[in-house]
């Protein structure tokens, strides 16, 4: 008998996070499968190269067969990943990895349900009854705000250009290998840009209403984290200890985020992803202040803890004051880093805001949010953050 009852924590995940963990990747992976697939975007592939054939050279090692399937492009579609899947599943594959970055990623989590499954990529997110997916293995070139982990992921739907939602249980990666020395190759904007997204999965994972002691936990620590480590990383890019915390955070962003399934920041980024030209990470961090304003009155106990940890002083003053303190370090965060503040910046107009906000309402997204989202509330804080 399966039971309907949701638990307060659950990750089925096996983590390796060190500095040259991928080294061992071949090792790692005879716990998952003998046949694999190791999918990444060609703009990924171009990027790291040479990490990519050292991991197919450790599987190998290792007596895994490997092929490398780097013909994904940058901007990924359903129409594109049906084509991936059907050639995945002449493979006879029983593990697939995912190496790169957010696109690679969430590709091989799509691919990791379609291999085992006769549907259309556009079919994930309203189809019931699938199959298990097979084995899948997150290989993150950088920090992913949490989709390294999650079990969620979103595509780019030909039939409408939105970028729609997935999740299911199941598609929990069977394991995740980061390796921190990795993200030393990727520019100090997109480090940035990552992290901050980061600081918003956890911020709101903090003030949902399924937010529990575990998930409160590993939310509050991953903004410590980001907060103690981005600005430090940011100036010095070779620095492997920043790049261990922040990735240390992004994970545990994730972890906190597939319990408390809240995220306006990320719904709204994505609406934007999909009606303009702006990319999902730089989005949550132009949108984040606003949405931590608009929930700040609701909850703002909460926010004080968030601003302890931020380092603020919120000794002798109100609870209301301290709360604001947390919407202020976010601010300040974001602007010693060099995160847009405005969406004005970008080749966007008012005229975007009613379309993003049909598509962000559209999203589960909201349904633990302490203060509720309308489309109308959406354009009044994208007016506000232009």
């Amino acid at each position: 008998m399966k039971s309907a009852t949701t638990p307060e924590f659950h990750i089925p995940t096996q983590v390796f996070l060190k500095e040259d963990i991928l080294a061992e990747a071949g090792e790692i992976c005879t716990l998952f499968g003998s046949r694999a697939v190791l999918a990444t975007t060609s703009a990924d592939f171009n990027q790291f190269q040479d990490v990519i054939e050292n991991i197919a050279q450790t599987l190998k090692n290792s007596n895994v067969s490997c092929i490398i399937y780097d013909e994904m492009p940058t901007s990924l579609d359903t129409e594109y990943l049906d084509s991936a899947s059907s050639f995945l599943k002449k493979t006879q594959c029983d593990l697939i990895i995912g190496f790169g970055g957010l696109e690679s990623i969430n590709a091989a989590k799509a691919a990791a349900v379609l291999v085992n499954n006769f549907i259309f990529a556009d079919e994930l997110h309203s189809t019931e009854n699938l199959k298990p997916p097979v084995n899948l293995v997150t290989m993150p070139a950088f920090p992913l705000f949490g989709f390294e982990i999650s079990p969620m992921l979103y595509l780019n739907d030909i039939h409408d250009n939105v970028k729609k939602l997935f999740k299911r249980r199941d598609l929990f990666p069977v394991g995740t290998i980061i390796d921190p020395s990795i993200a030393t190759y990727i520019d100090d904007e997109v480090t940035a840009r990552t992290s901050v997204a980061t600081l918003g999965i956890a911020t709101e994972s903090v003030i949902s209403k399924k937010n529990n002691s575990f998930t409160n936990t590993l939310a509050l620590r991953a903004i410590d984290l980001v907060f103690k480590s981005l600005p430090a990383a940011y100036r010095d890019s070779q620095s492997i200890a920043h790049r261990i915390e922040l990735s240390t955070a992004s994970v545990m962003a994730g972890l906190a985020f597939t319990t408390t399934e809240l995220s306006a920041s990320l719904a709204l980024a994505l609406a934007l992803s999909s009606t303009t030209e702006i990319d999902v990470p730089t989005a949550i961090g132009v949108i984040l202040p606003h949405i931590m304003e608009y929930n700040l009155t609701s909850s703002p106990g909460k926010y004080v803890h968030m601003s302890k940890v931020m380092d603020e002083d919120v000794k002798e003053i109100t609870v209301i004051e301290a709360a604001i303190k947390a919407v202020e370090g976010v601010r300040r965060m974001e602007i010693d880093v060099d995160i847009p503040q405005r969406l004005s910046q970008f080749n966007i107009t008012k005229a975007d805001f009613a379309r993003a906000a049909d598509i962000a309402v559209s999203y589960p997204l909201l349904d633990n949010a302490p203060r509720p989202l309308t489309k109308n509330e959406f354009e009044t804080i994208m007016i506000a953050a232009f």
